[in-house]
C-alpha cells in the first residue's frame, strides 16, 4: 500500500557442509604411507594407548585427550599433509599443516599457508620392559606464524586464531618439543592387544607466545580387570599445567593467568556390542582464577555404534 515501510528480506550466507576430517591416504610401500587432507587438532600427535583419541572412548578433558600446547597452538580444523614411515621397531611422521581455522570452510584453497605454516613430527619407538609391551614418543612441533606477543595482551582463552590487535608487537615463532609413554603391566591377550598399564606425557614450550611453559601428565587405564571378557575399560589420570612467566601486567591484571591442574576418573561399561555408558568424574583446578573457581564435575558419556 502507498506510504506503508517496505521491509527487506536479510541476505542470508550459502549454506556449505562443514567438513572436520576428510583425508586422503595412499600407501606407497609397506614403508611409506602419504596422506593429505582436512583433519581435526584431537589425534593428531602426541597419543597414548591409555590416554588419546577424540574424547569419545577415553577421557574426556581435553588435558589429557591431547596436550593442551597443541590445542591452544593449532586450529581446530585445517589442511594437511604429510608422511607416515612405519618399521618393525616404531615409525617416524612428519607433516605440515596451514594454520589457518578452516572449520567453516568446505575445500578453500586459494589462500592456503599465506599465513605461515605449522611443521610437525614425531619417532616412536615400541619397547618390551619387564617382557611387557610398551612404546616411547618423542616429537615437536614448529608455528611459523604471527602472534601476539604475551608481554602487552591476551586474547580470551579458547579464541582462535587470536584476534588482532593494532599496534601490538607480534613473534613470528613458536614450538612446542613433547615426550610420551604407554607401558602395559597386564597383558590378557595379544590379538588384539588387551590389557591395562601406564600412561605418561610430558612437554615444554616457548612460553611467549604459546602460553604455556611445560605440560606434565600420568595415569593408569585400559581394559578393565573386573570384565574384561565383556569389554569394560578404566582410566584414572592427572594433568599439571605449568603458565607462562612471560605475561605482562595487563593480562595479569585481566586474566589472573597461573598453573593449573585436575584428575578425572571415568569407567566404560560396555552394555551391549553397540552401547557403551560412561560414568566420568573430575576435579579441576583451573589456571585463569580471574575467569573460573575449582570445580568438581560429574558426567554421563552414552556411545552408540551403528
Amino acid at each position: 500500500a502507498p506510504g506503508s515501510p517496505t521491509f527487506k528480506s536479510p541476505v542470508r550466507k550459502p549454506l556449505w557442509p562443514v567438513i572436520t576430517n576428510f583425508l586422503w591416504t595412499q600407501p606407497l610401500s609397506e614403508r611409506l604411507i602419504v596422506f593429505a587432507g582436512k583433519k581435526d587438532v584431537l589425534g593428531a600427535a602426541d597419543q597414548d594407548i591409555f590416554a588419546g583419541g577424540d574424547g569419545t572412548e577415553q577421557f574426556v578433558n581435553q588435558a589429557l585427550v591431547a596436550n593442551p600446547a597443541f590445542l591452544l597452538g593449532l586450529p581446530y580444523t585445517s589442511f594437511t599433509a604429510g608422511v607416515a614411515m612405519p618399521r618393525q621397531w616404531g615409525g617416524m611422521s612428519v607433516f605440515i599443516y596451514d594454520p589457518q581455522d578452516r572449520t567453516n570452510d568446505f575445500f578453500r584453497l586459494k589462500d592456503l599457508f599465506s599465513e605461515g605454516i605449522i611443521v610437525g613430527g614425531e619417532v616412536k619407538l615400541k619397547t618390551n620392559f619387564f617382557a611387557m609391551p610398551g612404546e616411547h614418543h618423542v616429537g615437536g612441533i614448529w608455528k611459523h606464524v604471527d602472534q601476539v606477543d604475551l608481554a602487552f595482551d591476551e586474547p580470551p582463552p579458547g579464541v582462535y586464531p587470536p584476534p588482532p590487535i593494532p599496534g601490538v608487537p607480534t613473534k613470528p615463532d613458536a614450538y612446542t618439543i613433547y615426550y610420551g609413554f604407554d607401558q602395559y603391566l597386564r597383558v590378557y591377550s595379544s590379538e588384539p592387544q588387551r590389557g591395562w598399564g601406564l600412561f605418561g606425557r610430558a612437554s615444554i614450550s616457548d612460553a611467549n607466545p604459546t602460553p604455556l611453559r611445560y605440560f606434565l601428565s600420568a595415569g593408569v587405564g585400559g581394559d578393565s580387570p573386573l570384565f574384561c571378557h565383556r569389554g569394560d575399560t578404566f582410566g584414572i589420570g592427572w594433568f599439571y599445567v605449568g603458565a607462562s612467566n612471560e605475561f605482562g601486567p595487563i593480562p595479569r591484571a585481566k586474566f589472573g593467568p597461573s598453573d593449573g591442574t585436575g584428575v578425572e576418573l571415568f569407567y566404560n561399561l560396555q552394555v551391549t556390542p553397540w552401547l557403551t555408558v560412561t560414568p566420568d568424574v573430575q576435579f579441576v583446578r583451573p589456571g585463569n582464577r580471574a575467569i573460573a573457581n575449582d570445580a568438581l564435575l560429574y558426567g554421563l558419556r552414552v556411545h552408540m555404534k551403528l
